[in-house]
């Protein structure tokens, strides 16, 4: 185990990998103005490393070690140090290694090997953005605790006074219906009609979030000003589009259908998929075998995929798309077929 230098840092970042020369690598091409580096040769030496030099903010771990794999590793990082933000290196990228990710892990991110070590800081720099949140919202909790204390103490005190309060009922009815009486001695009828407003009727828009979601299938982003559908390919179609050709070519055909009553409907870019991720995961993409946690926004329905194919190209035979799991972009074939893939289109108002 090695530092990347001896300078102070405002963060400290852990390498974990059983290979020499990829920490060797990692020790020279992984820097940043705010981190230092530290790394490790296996799993128990990390953990030790975690327990005795925290706090740690980010640890990338590759997947495949001899004591315990990558995604054991980073449960019981998470159980010694919930804040910070675990990534996970691996050169086999299958499904039950996934599941392990979100499920076990809760793993930021995944970064395939070998690896693009710009691709690899840009990760830590986000992971630091994270760790940061984490603490924030770790210290926003512990207020919330001493508040929730504070609330039961005076609730006990309310409890106490209930009985002088009691006492009171009697005189408060009574003025409560000489006030009734002279609203309508005063006011009228106009006044009481304009005190008690009808609820609004169903099928009206509604508002979630910076949203204001439609009837008809249709949410508008009102931050970015880009009204989207709220299912996608798979909702609609009821399965994945087979390649990226089948899903450019799906925004002609809601357009013909005119969706929603429209007929502008686009293929969004990496940038506008990437302006609705919502951090919370709180929405769900089913793949065939289980529902996993996506970043879709909460207006946005259930049930869709997870990788969404932009309009992006990278070359003649290669196509961006985002991944609402980790909330980043990657590149594919334009054939690529998988059930966990799906388009979502978007219109400017």
């Amino acid at each position: 185990m090695g530092d990347k230098n001896d300078s102070p840092a405002v963060y400290k970042v852990l390498f974990v990998d059983d290979e020499a020369k990829v920490l060797d690598i990692a020790r020279k091409s992984l820097s940043g103005p705010n981190y230092t580096l530290l790394t490790s040769a296996g799993s128990l030496e990390a953990l030790e490393t975690v327990s005795n030099r925290g706090p740690i903010a980010v640890v990338l771990s590759d997947n495949r070690m001899p004591a315990m794999t990558g995604t054991e590793f980073l449960e019981k990082i998470k159980s010694i140090s919930p804040h910070t933000v675990r990534i996970l290196t691996t050169a086999y990228l299958d499904p039950q290694v996934m599941e392990d990710m979100v499920n076990k892990g809760e793993v930021f991110r995944f970064l395939k090997k070998p690896l693009d070590l710009q691709q690899a800081n840009q990760a830590i720099l986000d992971g630091l953005k994270q760790y940061k949140k984490n603490v924030e919202e770790s210290e926003k909790r512990s207020l919330l605790n001493k508040l929730s204390a504070r609330h039961i103490k005076l609730r006990s005190r309310s409890e106490e006074l209930s009985s002088k309060v009691s006492r009171l009922e009697k005189w408060v009815k009574i003025l409560s219906l000489a006030i009734v009486l002279m609203v309508f001695s005063f006011a009228g009828y106009e006044v009481v009609v304009n005190y008690w407003k009808p609820e609004k009727p169903a099928g009206e828009p509604g508002t979630v979030n910076g949203w204001i979601t439609r009837p008809d299938g249709t949410a508008l982003d009102i931050r970015n000003n880009l009204m989207w559908m709220t299912r996608d390919f798979r909702g609609i179609e009821k399965r994945q589009p087979k390649n990226w050709t089948e899903a450019m070519e799906w925004a002609d055909k809601m357009n013909k259908e005119k969706f929603a009553g429209h007929g502008d409907w686009r293929v969004p870019t990496i940038a506008e998929y990437g302006g609705t991720y919502d951090a919370d995961r709180t929405r769900l993409a089913f793949d065939g075998k289980k529902d996993y946690p996506v970043g879709y926004p909460k207006a946005f329905e259930d049930g869709g995929g997870y990788g969404f194919w932009s309009r992006e190209q990278a070359g003649m035979d290669k196509a961006k798309y985002y991944f609402f799991i980790g909330g980043y972009e990657k590149t594919e074939s334009v054939e690529y077929d998988n059930p966990t893939m799906s388009v979502r289109l978007a219109r400017s108002p």
